[in-house]
């Protein structure tokens, strides 16, 4: 197989961390490790200088080139904080960082961003994109742009969707054939503590890790939280994560009596295994969700996980996969399977082990990069021109 040039377009990109960042982050560096030639395309976002930087060093450890166009802007959609490029011809400018890929990627479809832009203008023999997005009751932007969409997916040579749910809200809108390949997880960086690294000192580690969105549901954990704390077990509440809501939710945590248990940690990227094998339990209150990386990468590292009963969720609790779930927007239900997990070390032990085994076996990224790149190869075989039989 010769090496490809295969060109990432996404809005989420690092140094924006999240489940999308994460993928585009893990496929693109196990690509170019089997030798093909990835360039990621996303948006400009912060200081010039720290994002140059950061950029050389992904292509220094992990072979893929980073191409920065317009300027990343956050909006509001869907319960989340999106992102949107915007910038004086970046029709122009996406074409210019395209031009001459065997295979183009769109991460993020279907709003009306760089991934849906880049379907317009691609010239690529393999265009393909992977959808991310679960809504439930429809969708408001597709009532009155659908046509528009419709017209630029129809430009795509395969669709890839992360996991049935996403499927489930998008096909109403945009029917048609679908490949299901889910979220990897890299099980080489998110393992469990080894022999020579002893739990950490301190009472058990309760673990958060999402942007603070209103449907990732913080507040949920700060109030089951404040049902252990009167129930009188001793815990710390680690948080990874950031965002405008933060100040909401340290008055929370201060109203009901927790701040001296919550550990405010930020963003966090290449340290954030560390906190996820040093965990006793991860919390996951989110409560709209196509697909649950961080429930994978709580598995991976031998971290048993509590979290709410979302669609996307359980797209990986499930099957071989362990994991207890909760009621969403239901602390107290929170609460009981937390407190049902920190009381009983051997059942979550159990869950750990078997957690980590069969995400070996479904997410490792290398599997999820085979299916991928025999996407690509089904394109391009498909488009080459074929020699007529001799009569």
């Amino acid at each position: 197989m010769r090496p490809l040039s295969i060109a990432m377009v996404t809005e989420y990109a690092y140094p924006v961390l999240g489940g999308v960042s994460e993928h585009v982050h893990f496929l693109s560096r196990e690509l170019a490790s089997r030798g093909h030639d990835v360039t990621i395309v996303t948006g400009n976002i912060g200081d010039a200088g720290e994002i140059l930087a950061l950029d050389h060093e992904a292509h220094r450890r992990h072979g893929y080139r980073t191409t920065r166009i317009g300027r990343s802007v956050p909006v509001v959609a869907n319960g989340s904080i999106a992102r949107l490029t915007v910038g004086l011809g970046i029709k122009h400018q996406i074409a210019t960082a395209v031009r001459g890929m065997d295979v183009v990627h769109a991460q993020g479809l279907a709003p009306p961003t760089l991934p849906m832009g880049v379907l317009r203008v691609s010239t690529a023999p393999c265009t393909v994109g992977t959808f991310h997005t679960y809504f439930d009751e429809g969708h408001w932007l597709y009532d009155r742009i659908g046509t528009y969409v419709r017209n630029s997916l129809a430009r795509l040579d395969r669709r890839i969707a992360v996991s049935e749910a996403c499927i489930t809200a998008l096909a109403p809108y945009f029917p048609g054939e679908w490949d299901v390949v889910p979220n990897g997880i890299d099980c080489a960086l998110y393992r469990p503590r080894g022999d020579d690294e002893p739990r950490p000192p301190g009472p058990p580690r309760i673990l958060f890790v999402g942007r603070f969105d209103p449907r990732n549901a913080l507040g949920d954990l700060l109030e089951a939280a404040a049902i252990l704390a009167r129930e009188g077990r001793d815990f710390t509440v680690q948080v990874i994560g950031d965002g405008p809501a933060r100040p909401v939710y340290e008055r929370k945590a201060k109203a009901l009596g927790l701040w001296e248990r919550v550990e405010w940690l930020g963003l966090l990227n290449e340290e954030r295994p560390r906190f996820y094998r040093e965990a006793d339990v991860m919390a996951a209150p989110c409560v709209l969700a196509s697909f649950g990386v961080v429930l994978l990468e709580a598995l991976a590292s031998g971290t048993p996980v509590v979290a709410a009963d979302n669609v996307g969720f359980r797209q990986v609790i499930r099957g071989d996969i362990p994991g207890r779930l909760v009621p969403p927007h239901d602390p107290a239900g929170l609460a009981h399977g937390l407190a049902e997990l920190l009381d009983d070390p051997a059942r979550a032990g159990d869950i750990a082990r078997r957690g980590r085994e069969a995400v070996q076996a479904t997410f490792d990224w290398p599997r999820v990069t085979d299916r991928i790149e025999q996407i690509y190869l089904e394109v391009l075989d498909s488009k080459r021109p074929r020699r007529a039989a001799p009569a």
